[in-house]
């Protein structure tokens, strides 16, 4: 009998050995192609009308959210013991019955909107008029002294809206900007056609900047010029900044503005240890995206954002579900927040990180996903690798996993500044060191035809799962991560 009692005994520890382990690795396993697809397809489904900031739609993605939440058994993080956390939005829109932008020159040219041109709101400037001075190739120089309480006009090259094409836009916005410009007009580029055109006006809807833009096609605006007799194909080629003669123009933007309180779902995974559960790992994702806007081609008119982001939002709902049924939780706690207004200028992540549930200096890390579902199968970017320990940690964390089959490739597109457009910013803004994973742009982005049927479920369960083990490692590591100098001379604009 004693044998026997010995042999069950033995048994036992075996099994409870096993269970531990299985324990320790279901996390990870219960994160399937299945699941990211199932959850995809309801997130980027015509129901939710592109996930707009504010919309309807995006209340039923925050409801399903904070349901699923609920489900795991997190701590609400949100207002009054709520998962949601509201934050003030004023929406500014533009009434195109009212808009009017006119060239001017020995005569009138009143011009057509989402045909001739586009324009970007700026609330602080509803109007744009006088001369311009002419800065060259957006993106090819620095700000110049001439700039300062001028209207500046750069060419934009580029056919179509693609990641060179918005780089430049970026890089001749700021460039007037921090020269001290009052606004800006981009000439678009001969290729850039009516459809191109009718494109950015369905993409841009509610975007909002801190001087007004105007962007005139090409044709229309040589015409303009030429009857100040300025030859505007030399005037491209030129690397000079000079007057464009005494061509003026008017820009009116009549706006509308609405308030309202859009939704951030925000769940809260206590940790194990006595002490290091009041330090906290933070994952992110938005959920919104842009709604409805002009049809394609095939006619939808709905913006689905599959990639972006359900694909991260996926990705944030199975990890978390993945860490709430671990037997035994991380030594750390573990916040999950699904933000709205990302599409918007980050500002439900701003809310979140200035009025966070736990005092922000006790949160450790930020891991950022948006837009994990596409492009190479093998293979993900993670921006800021090189601006604190979180680099080197999600290095190890992968190699540690060939299963995963994935490589962690560092920021591919260093021109476009990434580390500074997506939610872990306001993170790291605040100095809590932050990561962003990305599979970047494609030729859906901010299409109708970003749809769940193009992502890559297996691609995009991997990723997911890297990014557990990540967060794993962080929250049962006893040394929290810390910033690189370089890293801080970002953050802190030195």
């Amino acid at each position: 009998m004693r044998a026997l009692r010995i042999s069950l005994l033995f048994m036992l520890v075996i099994a409870s050995q096993a269970a531990a382990q299985m324990a320790a690795t279901s996390g990870a396993a219960s994160i399937t192609p299945q699941d990211v697809q199932k959850r995809i397809q309801f997130l980027a489904s015509d129901e939710l009308k592109g996930r707009d900031t504010p919309s309807p739609g995006l209340e039923q993605a925050a409801e399903y959210i904070a349901r699923e939440f609920a489900a795991y058994g997190l701590k609400p993080g949100g207002d009054a013991g709520s998962f949601v956390q509201r934050w003030s939005y004023k929406q500014v829109a533009l009434d195109e019955s009212r808009l009017a932008a006119e060239l001017r020159g020995p005569t009138v040219r009143q011009l057509a909107y989402a045909d001739e041109y586009f324009v970007v709101l700026a609330p602080a400037a509803d109007s744009m008029s006088g001369e311009l001075v002419w800065g060259g190739v957006a993106g090819a120089g620095p700000a110049r002294a001439e700039y300062a309480k001028s209207n500046v006009a750069f060419y934009l090259p580029g056919a179509s809206m693609d990641q060179a094409w918005l780089q430049a836009l970026q890089n001749g916005f700021v460039a007037a900007m921090t020269g001290g410009a009052r606004g800006v007009v981009f000439i678009l580029d001969p290729a850039f056609d009516k459809a191109a055109v009718a494109n950015v006006v369905s993409n841009i809807s509610g975007a909002q900047v801190p001087l007004p833009v105007l962007a005139v096609r090409y044709d229309v605006a040589r015409d303009w010029l030429k009857q100040h007799s300025v030859d505007l194909d030399q005037a491209r080629q030129s690397g000079t900044t000079t007057a464009l003669g005494k061509a003026t123009f008017l820009l009116r933007m009549a706006m509308a503005g609405t308030e309202s309180t859009p939704p951030n779902v925000v769940g809260i995974l206590e940790g194990s240890d006595p002490e290091l559960k009041n330090s906290y790992v933070v994952y992110t994702a938005h959920m919104d995206h842009v709604g409805i806007g002009r049809p394609d081609a095939q006619g939808d008119s709905i913006y689905n954002g599959a990639d972006d982001d359900a694909s991260g939002t996926s990705a944030v709902l199975e990890i978390a579900q993945a860490f709430s049924g671990m037997a035994t939780k991380p030594k750390r706690s573990i916040i999950f927040v699904l933000v709205s207004g990302e599409e918007k200028g980050l500002f439900g992540s701003a809310h979140f990180v200035k009025n966070p549930p736990v005092p922000a200096k006790q949160m450790v890390a930020n891991i950022n996903i948006d837009m994990i579902g596409r492009n190479s199968p093998d293979t993900t970017v993670a921006i800021g690798q090189d601006y604190s320990s979180l680099g080197p940690t999600m290095q190890a964390v992968n190699k540690a996993h060939p299963e995963l089959k994935l490589t962690v490739a560092p920021d591919l597109w260093p021109e476009e500044n990434l580390f500074v457009r997506s939610d872990h910013f306001n993170f790291a803004k605040a100095e809590i060191p932050a990561i962003f994973f990305t599979s970047g742009l494609h030729g859906d982005y901010h299409k109708p035809s970003d749809e769940p049927e193009t992502i890559d479920n297996d691609k995009l369960a991997r990723t997911a799962r890297l990014l557990f083990y990540l967060g794993e490692e962080l929250a049962n590591n006893a040394s929290a991560p810390s910033w690189t100098e370089a890293g801080l001379k970002v953050i802190r604009g030195n």
